[in-house]
């Protein structure tokens, strides 16, 4: 017989064939289903990825939009006099809400914090209330200049 050592039928070898008498040109069917079995695993994995993305994109443009509200009031409430209406102790509601349809804008003023002449003042950014958590709070102390 004249084959490679180990082979039982003479030429095999040389013509791809494996010891155990089949091809190795190709997968076996078995190799298939698991690597589709693999793939499809990966492919419900990243689909499954899709609406925790899309809704954690959805609230940081909502907290994104709410400290841009933030920030636009509490830049309009320094701008405003010492004695204003608008920055006496207390809560105050915007006159402007809702923001967008959905976003209310509240402020909390409190007298001679964080020391005497100073107001705090707490800006809050809700969505659908005012009496909701805020989405975003920022604080501002403004000082009574002149005499």
């Amino acid at each position: 017989m004249s084959g490679t050592p180990g082979s039982t039928r003479p030429g095999r070898r040389e013509a791809g064939w494996t010891a155990a008498g089949r091809s190795a040109a190709g997968f076996t069917l078995i190799e298939v289903m698991f690597a589709l079995t693999i793939f499809g695993v990966g492919i419900l994995a990243l689909i499954m990825c899709i609406p925790v993305t899309a809704s954690r994109m959805m609230r940081s443009g909502a907290q994104t939009r709410a400290s841009a509200l933030a920030t636009e009031m509490a830049e309009e409430l320094l701008n405003v006099p010492y004695s204003n209406a608008q920055i006496t102790a207390g809560t105050h509601n915007d006159t402007a809400n809702p923001h967008d349809a959905v976003y209310y804008t509240r402020w909390v003023v409190e007298d001679d914090a964080p020391r005497a002449s100073c107001k705090r003042i707490t800006v809050f950014v809700s969505r659908n209330s005012v009496a909701a958590p805020p989405e975003a709070r920022l604080v501002i102390v403004t000082s009574q200049s002149g005499g």
